[in-house]
């Protein structure tokens, strides 16, 4: 939108540095310069589906791709039950949720059927400048963790609250469509 400020700033991969120096560094960088993160509180690893997906197309293999779109969606449900119920741990209650998403054939074959769990799971959308006014996003967990990870996650590794269980299909999405 015009006159809207883009200074925003997503971790890569949400390495936020593995060192606090270096976490400091760009978060100081960043600062000097106006821009604000956009911390992810929200991530399922949706690109995870974008590779076994074409491997399907070219294989023609409807079946398979049934089943990406069924493990897409579960996992996904999962996801939100594990924020959830990280953040209710963390905070008391539910947050506007900042969503990481990706750009892939897959993703955008799933949207309309991601926003629809979404909504029935209860969520409702606004932006992220709108997000992250939420008081809880001012909390800088200040923590260094070699692989980064999801807002939720800094602040639980710091508090020293374990991150529920949970399961990504990394094996089953590997061997699909080979």
């Amino acid at each position: 939108m015009v006159g809207q400020d883009w200074h925003w700033f997503r971790y890569p991969f949400l390495w936020e540095g593995d060192t606090l120096e270096k976490r400091h560094a760009v978060r100081s960088y960043l600062q000097k310069n106006n821009y604000q993160i956009a911390q992810v509180s929200l991530d399922f690893e949706d690109y995870l589906w974008n590779a076994p997906y074409a491997r399907c197309v070219d294989k023609q293999d409807d079946k398979a791709i049934d089943s990406l779109r069924e493990s897409y969606l579960s996992t996904a449900d999962q996801f939100i039950t594990v924020f959830r119920d990280v953040t209710h741990t963390l905070y008391g209650r539910d947050i506007p949720y900042v969503l990481l998403l990706h750009i892939g054939a897959f993703d955008a074959k799933m949207l309309p059927e991601l926003i629809s769990l979404f909504r029935t799971r209860g969520f409702t959308f606004v932006g992220l400048p709108d997000a992250l006014k939420d008081p809880v996003y001012r909390e800088d967990p200040d923590i260094a963790l070699k692989y980064g990870g999801a807002f939720q996650e800094q602040v639980a590794a710091v508090r020293k609250i374990k991150f529920p269980p949970n399961h990504k299909p990394y094996k089953e999405l590997e061997a699909i469509c080979r």
